[in-house]
């Protein structure tokens, strides 16, 4: 675990954006971006030494995810106070709903992880919280607009 702090859990730096869905989509570019990476080896590997060894899984919580996952939450938090998304959002599920899909595929890896992929998971885990003000941006990606398949 030492060396996974010291080489690879880095804090990252993400750009300040005007709404939550922005900065959501933001975090998730960046997760799947490293999740690909070394650093996606590294995270499965831990997470299977946590299975047998309590410490390992503990610190790994206490001292990566609880962190990463609490400024996610708090991102959730701002917009349901901005009113971009309803006030009764379990922000909570909602990064849950968002994360677990990513882990699932890093962990079992039977399918790629993509940033379309990424936004896919958002549009849908955001489909129920949006506010109805938020919901004419297409797709809630600033305009951008989706390619036909």
């Amino acid at each position: 675990m030492a060396m996974f702090h010291e080489r690879l859990d880095r804090p990252s730096e993400l750009p300040v954006t005007a709404t939550a869905e922005e900065a959501l989509r933001a975090w998730m570019r960046r997760l799947i971006h490293v999740i690909n990476g070394f650093f996606g080896k590294v995270v499965r590997k831990l997470i299977a030494e946590g299975q047998s060894d309590p410490d390992t899984q503990r610190e790994f919580w206490e001292q990566h995810a609880s962190l990463r996952r609490a400024a996610v939450v708090a991102d959730v938090e701002r917009a349901k106070a901005t009113g971009e998304f309803s006030a009764d959002t379990n922000a909570e599920l909602l990064v849950d709903a968002m994360v677990a899909p990513v882990y699932y595929r890093l962990l079992l890896r039977f399918a790629p992880l993509t940033e379309k992929y990424g936004n896919d998971l958002i549009d849908r885990a955001l489909l129920g919280v949006r506010t109805k003000q938020k919901l004419s941006t297409p797709r809630g990606r600033s305009g951008l607009r989706r390619k036909s398949q």
